[in-house]
């Protein structure tokens, strides 16, 4: 059985996240097939710079600007649904996306407690008057929290969740952040495949999906925050390394772990290169969003601190991780302050093993300004 280095591991890694500094893709083409390499791009409401979903892309398409995922949302590439959270997915996964909607038809999975009659009203509005947002909806008596007006808890909020689990509505596009809705039927491209995966076929697509996007995944790693797949998963690897479609390996300094990947990306490995450019990167990116990976693989530690109460972060509300070359190398806490239109730095955290500070600081100061104009911003202060 191989054993990889830690800097071959790496490479792997950002090559397959389109991370490795190699390419520029630019334009909506290049958008789409990134989100088919990496598998999906989630979907945050955190707003204090640009929101996630175009952060990711932006980290790695050159010319990405939010109207790319606009137009692919709208001419049907990609569609929204749950991969470990909210996501954009390719249109071509469809079909993968059944089970877990199944499981909420069938009650095996819910989030609210179910309501017949506000669900067919939902259903018989959107086919009488066709795409509608939830703001379309008559209004239900809802609690207050201490924010004010708790819209989790509103009916109707409720009955358009449940129905999109479930899969019989979809969101067909986005006005500003906010979602419209329409029935499935009318959203899905008649030429995609709507057939029910085997079990198989779905567990291949949940390890072959994650391995093609992070190069070598351990058991564990695959099918993230995915109920009920981990013992799954683990028959069915076993039946792929046995027919030869995956590999498994282990790491320097990882000796008593067995990784997988496939025998075509090991053949890769000699001819992987880094470009060494310094990545701003979002909390919620393909990459990092398993922390503990990102220890044992990238010596790098990682928390998320706007969950965090306010006296007890160590860098920041929104803190972004900092990606040069194979490398962490900091954190910066930014914040776009729209009005003066200015991209302002709140802190700023070198790691400790952090070599030639000064050559980082002036390779931030150029990725800044750039960040910067991504976040509509005239300026860094």
């Amino acid at each position: 059985m191989d054993t990889l280095s830690l800097k071959e591991v790496r490479k792997l890694i950002l090559q397959q996240q389109g991370l490795s500094g190699q390419a520029q893709p630019k334009g909506v083409d290049q958008t789409r097939q990134q989100i088919q390499q990496i598998g999906y791009v989630q979907i945050d409401t955190i707003s204090v710079i640009e929101r996630a979903h175009h952060h990711i892309l932006k980290s790695r398409i050159h010319d990405y600007h939010a109207g790319f995922l606009q137009q692919l949302e709208e001419d049907r590439s990609v569609f929204e649904y749950w991969a470990h959270a909210a996501s954009y997915l390719p249109i071509e996964n469809y079909r993968y996306s059944l089970p877990r909607k199944i499981d909420f038809q069938t009650g095996k999975e819910k989030w609210f407690k179910r309501d017949p009659k506000t669900l067919n009203y939902i259903l018989d509005r959107l086919k009488a008057e066709g795409p509608l947002q939830s703001k379309d909806f008559k209004p239900a008596t809802v609690k207050k929290n201490s924010n004010g007006m708790d819209w989790s808890r509103n009916p109707m909020n409720q009955a358009l969740r449940q129905l999109f689990m479930q899969g019989h509505i979809m969101i067909t596009a986005r006005k500003g952040f906010q979602k419209v809705y329409d029935l499935t039927e009318r959203v899905v491209p008649i030429h995609i495949d709507q057939s029910h995966p085997s079990q198989e076929e779905y567990l291949q697509h949940l390890i072959l999906r994650d391995i093609q996007a992070h190069g070598v995944l351990k058991q564990r790693e695959m099918g993230y925050l995915l109920k009920g797949t981990s013992k799954p998963i683990q028959q069915e690897l076993a039946k792929m390394v046995e027919a030869g479609t995956l590999t498994p390996i282990f790491i320097e300094k990882q000796a008593q772990t067995q990784y997988y990947t496939t025998p075509e990306l090991l053949d890769t490995l000699g001819e992987l290169k880094i470009r060494k450019r310094l990545h701003i990167l979002s909390p919620f990116d393909n990459l990092l969003i398993q922390r503990k990976r990102m220890e044992e693989l990238f010596d790098f530690s990682y928390t998320l601190e706007c969950y965090v109460p306010g006296p007890k972060r160590q860098v920041g509300y929104f803190a972004l991780p900092l990606l040069y070359g194979d490398q962490f190398v900091g954190k910066i806490d930014l914040k776009a302050d729209r009005k003066r239109k200015v991209l302002m730095i709140q802190n700023l955290v070198w790691e400790p093993n952090l070599k030639q500070q000064e050559k980082m600081e002036s390779l931030l100061e150029k990725s800044l300004a750039k960040f910067a104009a991504f976040n509509a911003c005239d300026g860094v202060a």
